[in-house]
């Protein structure tokens, strides 16, 4: 046992904290080292648990929702829960908050509390780098990125930094949000960013990612090659009927939970969809339980709605690798 586990207190983390220390490469170990636990039965990872505040167009009308994501993680021998709200008509930026709370089963007793912005966004990104490192054959030359918000910046970043790929193509229906990330980020990655005018440009790309907050779809089936890769990363409908139900195979991170949210929910809510149309979850997946091998013209759409378990094993990671002593504030709730 740590001596870090034995102090007490609960240990609080900022953003800056979690910034300066989460390393891509090992972040990457912990998902999916996760993913495979949770296809051997060594994770519990409930469905997401989700309160509408008017989001669904319902009472009481706030545009808002907050989910959370209990979880445990029994390779780290952690518990612990994700907590976010998203007030979309916030003047906030991003308009998501969240935090991660650990929980010590040995001890009795709550280790850390950590912002989960930087986790969730370096979280949602490694879910595509799995994709794209499990469900291609080899590489992509061209990512096409719908929405160039707070989450499309941890995937243009992430997936720079992890997978080789030659050119993202960005879009945004916003007018100039697609130019601003690009000049940002382009001079500290080493693929091309290029923003494109059109939806049809980035739907033309060898993979297509979309992480938008979009209630309807945001491009159309005859725009994308006919093979491919779709990730869908979005809490709501941003795929066509067409483009889920034409799919040669749907992959999943949680089978119950992507029946409920995101692009499967409303197909799933009319009965289009059900457990037995998803053909396998990427936990399978990395885990050997599924044939990744793809014939030309087949086309994967992939819907990782997003696990509690990745991100309490991320910030338990970080929390158990110790950060630089300093930084780490600590409060006795007792």
């Amino acid at each position: 046992m740590s001596q870090r586990l034995r102090q007490a207190g609960t240990e609080l983390y900022s953003k800056h904290d979690v910034d300066r220390h989460l390393e891509l490469p090992a972040a990457l170990n912990v998902a999916e080292t996760t993913y495979v636990e949770g296809a051997r039965g060594r994770v519990i990872n409930p469905a997401k648990s989700t309160m509408h505040m008017g989001d669904d167009g319902g009472w009481p009308g706030r545009d808002a929702f907050s989910i959370g994501m209990p979880a445990y993680v029994d390779w780290l021998d952690v518990a612990g829960m994700k907590w976010a709200v998203a007030t979309w008509d916030a003047d906030t930026e991003p308009p998501i908050s969240s935090q991660i709370l650990l929980f010590d089963l040995q001890q009795g007793g709550f280790t850390a509390i950590l912002e989960g912005m930087h986790i969730t966004g370096v979280r949602t990104a490694l879910q595509s780098v799995v994709g794209l490192r499990h469900l291609l054959a080899e590489p992509p030359e061209s990512v096409g990125v719908f929405g160039a918000g707070f989450q499309a910046r941890f995937q243009l970043q992430v997936i720079d930094e992890l997978v080789a790929v030659d050119t993202f193509r960005l879009y945004d229906v916003a007018d100039g949000r697609a130019s601003d990330l690009a000049a940002d980020l382009a001079p500290g990655m080493d693929a091309d960013v290029d923003v494109v005018d059109s939806p049809q440009a980035a739907a033309a790309a060898e993979v297509v990612v979309t992480v938008t907050d979009s209630k309807t779809p945001v491009i159309e089936d005859s725009w994308l090659r006919p093979g491919g890769l779709v990730i869908a990363l979005g809490s709501y409908r941003e795929l066509t009927d067409e483009t889920v139900l034409g799919a040669d195979r749907i992959v999943v991170d949680h089978t119950e939970q992507c029946l409920q949210r995101g692009a499967l929910s409303d197909l799933a809510g009319r009965g289009d969809v059900t457990a037995a149309d998803l053909d396998v979850t990427i936990g399978e997946v990395l885990d050997g339980d599924d044939d990744a091998s793809r014939t030309p013209g087949e086309r994967v759409v992939f819907v990782p709605i997003g696990l509690g378990s990745l991100d309490v094993a991320l910030a338990e990671h970080l929390r158990a690798e110790g950060m630089s002593e300093g930084a780490v504030r600590t409060f006795d709730f007792h």
